[in-house]
């Protein structure tokens, strides 16, 4: 990781933006924030599409802001992206307003060729090595000698719980444990955050696992389970951040290879969750659809397609694929 470009793009900056990928997660989300606490003097502006129940714990949550709160086009002078590498994983209704002159990404997915604001030469610090997000941003944070607060460290500890699972996940390696312990000693509390993480459901989350139960199918001896979500029962739950890892959960049934967690987010718009237990990989089956994510955890959305048509090919697509 060359620490200086970062530096030097950070410093210069007067003006810097912070956003992340559509459907936000608490990885991304913790990134944003730990950031933004980590360099007050800069006035940060994080930008997030729709807050997800399970990250109004995270410190510092009061200063997202909406697209809603975006009344023109934002100059700035660095855009910094997290937990994304592309300009469409960025939802519309914010990236059609971002003017950045110079653009910095931490990410732990997978590289993706694609096309980033105009901007000839973004600055990337992305190891799809890393098991989150958070980490990239605690390693950046020490490389600049940023001192780490307990919130800091708390929303770091917070991303890294979320996107390993409470330490469940293949992205579980390396010296991640020491990393864990390090924000410890920094003042993060991980009973803290794995209640607010997995002991704190919403009546919401209550009401679309029941309907996801409901509709759940298995298909190929149980080894592959799918199930979804009509744009109006998404509409009477409260919208998407009433979801949290549903499609988690369904990997999680003894016997399940692969589960797909379909949500038809507006009428002709479908996001669809895919998860998988190693060795099967499911970003190949993303990036057919022009998704991306991780090895065994992925999404993509398609377009101009009705639920029941879509539904029909993917399962067809679900049962050749494993």
């Amino acid at each position: 990781m060359l620490i200086e470009p970062i530096f030097q793009a950070i410093d210069s900056a007067q003006r810097i933006v912070l956003v992340t990928h559509q459907n936000p997660d608490v990885d991304g989300i913790a990134s944003m924030l730990a950031f933004t606490l980590a360099f007050p003097e800069k006035n940060c502006l994080p930008l997030v599409e729709e807050l997800p129940s399970n990250a109004l714990f995270l410190k510092g949550i009061e200063k997202l802001r909406g697209p809603e709160d975006i009344k023109n086009s934002l100059d700035m002078d660095l855009l910094v992206i997290f937990d994304a590498q592309c300009e469409k994983r960025i939802p519309e209704d914010i990236r059609t307003k971002l003017k950045p002159k110079e653009v910095l990404i931490f990410d732990h997915h997978q590289r993706e060729e694609c096309e980033t604001f105009q901007v000839s030469s973004p600055i990337l610090c992305i190891n799809p090595e890393e098991a989150s997000t958070t980490v990239l941003i605690f390693r950046v944070l020490k490389a600049l000698n940023i001192k780490i607060t307990p919130d800091i460290a708390e929303n770091l500890l917070a991303g890294l719980y979320y996107d390993t699972g409470g330490f469940r996940y293949e992205n579980v390696k390396g010296d991640i444990f020491k990393v864990a312990q390090e924000l410890l000693d920094y003042g993060a509390r991980p009973s803290y955050i794995a209640r607010e993480l997995f002991e704190n459901i919403p009546f919401s989350q209550i009401e679309a696992l029941k309907s996801l139960l409901q509709k759940l199918t298995f298909l190929k001896d149980k080894t592959i389970a799918f199930s979804y979500l009509t744009f109006e029962e998404l509409k009477a739950l409260g919208g998407e951040k009433a979801l949290n890892d549903l499609a988690g959960f369904m990997r999680s049934i003894r016997g399940v290879k692969i589960s797909a967690f379909i949500k038809e987010s507006k009428p002709k718009v479908i996001k669809v969750s895919l998860r998988s237990k190693a060795p099967v990989e499911v970003l190949p089956l993303a990036k057919r659809y022009g998704g991306g994510g991780h090895r065994f955890a992925c999404g993509f959305t398609v377009n101009n397609i009705s639920l029941e048509d879509f539904l029909k090919d993917f399962q067809k697509t679900l049962e050749e694929y494993l």
